[in-house]
């Protein structure tokens, strides 16, 4: 038994049981999407915060920047109380502690934002989406006039993937979906690339989820995107519009794929004839900062979200959403009360 083991021992031996349980549910929480705690998660996790402290005294955890990670040794006794309790061993892999911590305080306020009352909320951070084609910034968009244009439907590759799969709206339905198959086989023939875009959080909010439940699913929803509204989380900076525009532009074609390859027909309308919603959301860490941007995207205008429609731009913070005392019901209330509107396509 190393020395690290022997002393988390002597602390459980020196707890009553419910402490002892509560120091490994501690160190359980350690995982590959929230490989970064601080004392902040932590309590927003509903855990006890100075647990970091004592787990980090005994060589578990170790302190980088300003969160708290796994040692090797807390990677290994980890992985032993997760086989002990008959859970998946998470490695965490590599990260960057900052933008983890960032995007695990991200989640639990939100999280928190609201109950999601009659339906179910799917959480991912930091998931790899795939899209194709994937095209240089010069092919996305340009600055036209002072004001951003996507002009990405311009681009040859474009083109072709519009020709070759030309279903989709609801008329679409009555066909099978091309899928995965069809995409990987247009992507060799034509010469394209296969990008992937990350969101710091991805929501997929299922509402009235007793109904939908009893759907049967899509074999080529490979990104369960079928009877959901969904929530882009982009950690914005200001100044670093770029990079905004970037990933604004990315997941158009993402949400072009959808609409003609893996889900024609249930991309914008799920399955009981109800608008799903698809909104890129900008995440700042201050008030001021989200104001800052939302006044520029806000003089880009529509043209952040044609030729992609439907398509919402909206804005919260860290600061907002810690003032949030009490939960909005659905997600609904919280995108009509909480969140900043910075372009709408029904407006």
């Amino acid at each position: 038994m190393t020395c690290a083991e022997e002393a988390l021992v002597r602390m459980l031996d020196d707890m009553n049981p419910v402490c002892g349980d509560k120091i490994e549910r501690a160190l359980l929480l350690f995982d590959e999407e929230f490989p970064c705690w601080d004392e902040e998660t932590f309590a927003l996790a509903g855990e006890d915060f100075t647990t970091l402290k004592k787990l980090c005294e005994i060589g578990l955890l170790a302190e980088v920047g300003r969160g708290y990670v796994l040692t090797d040794e807390g990677v290994r006794v980890h992985a032993e109380c997760s086989e002990r309790l008959g859970l998946p061993a998470r490695q965490t892999g590599d990260f960057d502690a900052e933008e983890a911590l960032w995007n695990n305080r991200l989640y639990l306020l939100m999280d928190r934002a609201f109950v999601g009352q009659f339906g179910i909320k799917e959480y991912s951070v930091n998931e790899p989406l795939s899209f194709a084609p994937e095209l240089k910034r010069e092919e996305l968009w340009k600055i036209e006039d002072g004001r951003v244009k996507y002009i990405w439907r311009e681009a040859p590759l474009v083109r072709s993937l519009l020709a070759t799969f030309p279903r989709w709206g609801v008329a679409a339905r009555k066909f099978a979906s091309p899928g995965r198959e069809s995409m990987i086989k247009w992507v060799k023939e034509a010469g394209a690339s296969i990008g992937e875009l990350r969101f710091n959080l991805l929501l997929r909010s299922r509402y009235d989820f007793e109904l939908y439940r009893k759907e049967a699913p899509l074999p080529e929803d490979v990104f369960r995107m079928k009877d959901a509204d969904r929530l882009f989380f982009f950690r914005a900076k200001e100044g670093r519009y770029d990079e905004i525009y970037d990933a604004i532009g990315r997941l158009h074609i993402f949400m072009l794929d959808q609409r003609r390859v893996y889900i024609p027909g249930y991309a914008d309308i799920d399955a009981h004839e109800q608008e799903n919603w698809t909104m890129f959301v900008v995440a700042a860490e201050s008030e001021r900062e989200l104001e800052s941007v939302a006044e520029r995207l806000a003089r880009d205008g529509k043209n952040l979200i044609e030729p992609a429609v439907p398509l919402f731009i909206i804005g919260t913070s860290m600061e907002r959403l810690r003032r949030q005392e009490e939960p909005e019901d659905t997600i609904y209330d919280w995108f009509c009360d909480r969140s900043v509107h910075i372009v709408r396509p029904d407006v």
